[in-house]
């Protein structure tokens, strides 16, 4: 039946249709797509990878996966990384929820007569099914960098010259503050910097973690040992291994729509790692710091200016105490 309704919708709209100038785009699992060369009906199948770029971009977006989180938007879908970032909500502002991203919902997708649908590579099972629907394009996540991730989607839907000209702002900001790092610190990578967090009874150690790790790498800031050799995003450590994060900055995030204020962060560190602000020189010296969590996922220039003026009035312009050598 759900074949049936799918089909019944592909063929209205295709009779609905107008024709749109189309161009061949290669996606991140090598399928060869003839796309718009604007999309105009926009389907985003990830929050904070996908929709919150596109509404910076002034994508056109007709619809976008949600998530239902208890306490937050009065009781309705949050699209994640977007809703932090840039209160983008599925009322008023023509975007309609099409079911989160390990569910989509086929049927509403077609409905809305999409021109063309983001699909990230780790839900590549999903990619036949789209594909019936509408011209479907797989965007590799955490196998490309943040900027070339970006530039991606900017370019699949049609909005490079908008990314150019966000792009050229943001690193105007960012030399500004590798010069003010020149000027403060010196040699950046003299200063080592962990991403740490402990969440129940998992104690994990990220490589790659947002706009946090990327402004960081951007900057020029060195990594504990353990750290640097991560082959991939993450790795999780037992708590007797908590020396070997030791370094001059420890950041965390937190994040208050999923009951995780920095209060309670703080209390799984005392919980699973006993003595750990005393062990490691960061705590000890009132230098953790800790990032909002959703804004910092969302894929966008706007996130990693914030994460930017953080590092900058977090580390950058004060005195802190340095980690012996």
């Amino acid at each position: 039946m759900k074949k049936l309704l799918i089909a019944a919708v592909l063929s209205l709209s295709a009779q609905m249709g107008i024709a749109q100038d189309m161009r061949p785009f290669t996606d991140g699992a090598g399928h060869v797509v003839d796309i718009p060369v604007q999309a105009e009906r926009i389907v985003s199948l990830r929050g904070e990878q996908f929709t919150a770029p596109l509404v910076e971009l002034g994508a056109n977006i007709v619809g976008s996966t949600g998530n239902l989180i208890e306490g937050v938007n009065d009781g309705e879908p949050v699209i994640r990384g977007a809703y932090d970032l840039f209160h983008t909500t599925f009322s008023g502002n023509g975007i309609t929820h099409v079911g989160t991203s390990t569910q989509p919902d086929f049927e509403t997708i077609a409905a809305l007569k999409p021109d063309l649908i983001l699909l990230p590579d780790f839900r590549a099972e999903q990619y036949e099914q789209l594909a019936a629907i509408a011209p479907t394009v797989i965007i590799n996540i955490w196998s490309n960098s943040a900027r070339e991730r970006y530039r991606r989607i900017a370019d699949a839907v049609g909005r490079l010259d908008r990314f150019e000209q966000l792009q050229s702002i943001y690193d105007f900001r960012l030399n500004e503050a590798r010069a003010l790092v020149e000027r403060m610190i010196g040699d950046p990578s003299e200063v080592s910097i962990a991403i740490a967090e402990v969440r129940g009874d998992r104690f994990r150690v990220y490589k790659a973690y947002g706009a946090m790790s990327n402004i960081l790498d951007e900057l020029g800031f060195s990594k504990p040992d353990i750290i640097e050799s991560i082959d991939g995003e993450r790795l999780d450590l037992s708590p007797e291994q908590v020396q070997l994060i030791d370094a001059d900055f420890i950041v965390s995030s937190y994040a208050e729509h999923f009951r995780a204020p920095p209060e309670e962060i703080r209390g799984y560190w005392d919980a699973y790692v006993p003595g750990w602000d005393k062990v490691l020189h960061a705590p000890r010296n009132n230098q953790h710091i800790f990032i909002a969590r959703e804004p910092m996922r969302a894929l966008s220039f706007q996130s990693m200016s914030e994460v930017l003026s953080v590092y900058v009035a977090s580390i950058v312009t004060r005195d802190f105490v340095p980690l012996e050598k």
